[in-house]
């Protein structure tokens, strides 16, 4: 005797995500300061309180952490143009201080810069 089972054979799909590219409605020197803006911040952020994140983030738009990571870098990037922000998808990898476990977040951030940059959403 056999076991039936009421599912069909398990098959592979052939979806694949469209990856995400930066289009040229971005200057170079804007994506350039845009980057040192988010290396900056996310430098601060794993351990930043709400009141030195009101600086960099409007609103309560990222919630503090509260952690001991340390950054490493910013993963792909990509920038493209909205109105008057930039939007900002990125993958940012922190080393976890106490597991010594590296930590991949993804964000997907608005920039607006005014005298200087704000993440806005």
């Amino acid at each position: 005797m056999q076991n039936p089972t009421l599912a069909p054979a398990v098959e592979k799909s052939d979806y694949e995500p469209k990856t995400p590219e930066t289009d040229a409605s971005v200057d170079a020197d804007t994506v350039n300061d845009a980057t040192a803006f988010l290396e900056t911040f996310f430098k601060l952020y794993p351990t930043a309180t709400e009141k030195e994140l009101a600086y960099y983030v409007s609103g309560n738009v990222l919630e503090p952490i509260g952690r001991d990571y340390l950054y490493s870098e910013l993963v792909n990037p990509v920038f493209t143009k909205d109105g008057d922000n930039v939007k900002v998808k990125v993958a940012v990898k922190f080393l976890d201080n106490q597991t010594k476990a590296t930590q991949v977040s993804q964000y997907e951030l608005v920039l607006h810069k005014d005298s200087n940059w704000k993440i806005v959403g």
